[in-house]
């Protein structure tokens, strides 16, 4: 079986931890190459960094959309939906060239060789492994509840692999992240992941069970973590720590373990503190090495738009709604589209206030159920005429 091939998705100000983990993944995987995947370069060649060992970096030109999509792509999604949106995308193009492709978050960490991940997508029945947040049903003491997955999707994309047999699943994907790979929770949506919620069974995707796998602060109270002379594994199995997410970690914090999760340090991990912060501070100094040789990182340069002005997410809404309809305004990453994009901004506000009566809408016939079924019975033309105007087809509303 040929070496298979792993990739990541970020935008430039990331890059200290995607090296990171090309790192690891080049130290316990034989030397192999991470293809890293920058979304906010239109070609590979455009951006200022030296030439990076163990590492090929592509830009949005790889794959092989029209420069005007990606430009619409990064108008109506923020950051995290368009690097979200792109992976099948991605995928499918390594697929060209690779018999396997196995996705890492920019954010996590390899510990130890990954040897069961070609087995694994070989045994799959469709050529898609993926692997859930949790293994095991939730104690009352766990730092989430299973609501947390009826929000965020049972999988953690974080992780994921592919082989050709998979390609039918990408497409499938890739039809419905097109546009709605959003963080939508009103509709139902968050961005790549739920909808994998619904695509793992159609297209017969196979659940990793190794506990060493996508391990994070969510789920260490399942897989606690030892720590010993050839590193990490996990305590109460015969299983070693492969791959570990450091969600919201700020290496210059590194004992906090993740800075947007209270209670990420607390007592629910005091039986594996030592092995916790010991790998903490391995990949704090994994980042900040990189960190400090590597120039002063670029904001994410699709915030705003020629003129400077932040995009705020409601008119990203607004544009995305008059594109899908099929008039597409002005893009405003295109200085010789400049004035018309100022233009097209100050009467969008009317499309922005539409959307907002339907997130109104929205919430209205989910905790009014009783009087919605009263007026619908009462006026179901008008009914049918508000929802098809202000709720859309987006998500669950489809």
């Amino acid at each position: 079986m040929a070496e298979p091939t792993y990739c990541t998705v970020l935008a430039e100000n990331y890059l200290p931890k995607a090296l990171a983990l090309a790192d690891s993944v080049r130290r316990h995987q034989g030397g192999a190459e991470l293809v890293i995947f920058l979304i906010d370069a239109e070609h590979a060649d455009d951006h200022q960094l030296p030439d990076l060992p163990g590492v090929r970096i592509v830009g949005t030109d790889f794959l092989g959309l029209p420069l005007e999509k990606i430009r619409a792509m990064t108008t109506y999604y923020e950051l995290v939906e368009f690097a979200t949106a792109v992976k099948p995308l991605l995928f499918k193009r390594l697929l060209e060239d690779n018999d396997q492709v196995f996705y890492l978050d920019p954010d996590t960490y390899v510990t130890s060789a990954m040897s069961e991940l070609p087995g694994e997508l070989a045994a799959s029945e469709g050529g898609v492994l993926l692997t859930s947040h949790f293994l095991h049903p939730l104690p009352p003491e766990a730092p989430a509840t299973e609501g947390h997955q009826l929000a965020v999707g049972i999988y953690n994309l974080g992780f994921c692999g592919f082989d050709r047999r998979g390609i039918p699943a990408l497409d499938w994907w890739w039809a419905r992240l097109e546009w709605d790979c959003l963080v939508d929770f009103m509709s139902g949506l968050f961005v790549d992941q739920k909808w994998m919620d619904v695509g793992a069974d159609l297209f017969r995707a196979r659940s990793l069970r190794h506990h060493g796998y996508n391990v994070g602060v969510l789920n260490l109270h399942e897989r606690p973590l030892a720590h010993d002379d050839q590193g990490y594994a996990i305590r109460g199995t015969d299983e070693r720590l492969r791959l570990f997410h450091f969600h919201a970690f700020d290496p210059h914090q590194p004992l906090a373990l993740s800075t947007r999760f209270e209670g990420a340090t607390g007592d629910h991990i005091e039986d594996q503190r030592d092995a916790v912060e010991a790998l903490c501070l391995e990949y704090a100094e994994a980042v900040l090495k990189h960190q400090a040789q590597l120039p002063e990182a670029p904001a994410y340069r699709y915030n705003v738009d020629t003129r400077g002005r932040r995009i705020p997410r409601l008119l990203r809404r607004a544009w995305r709604v008059q594109a899908q309809a099929g008039q597409v305004p002005p893009s405003p990453f295109d200085p010789a589209q400049a004035a018309a994009y100022d233009k097209w901004r100050r009467r969008a506000w009317s499309t922005v206030g539409r959307e907002l009566a339907g997130d109104v809408a929205k919430g209205a016939r989910m905790s009014l159920v009783d009087e919605f079924v009263a007026v619908q019975q009462r006026f179901p033309r008008l009914v049918s005429a508000v929802r098809g105007r202000v709720a859309g087809k987006t998500g669950i509303w489809g």
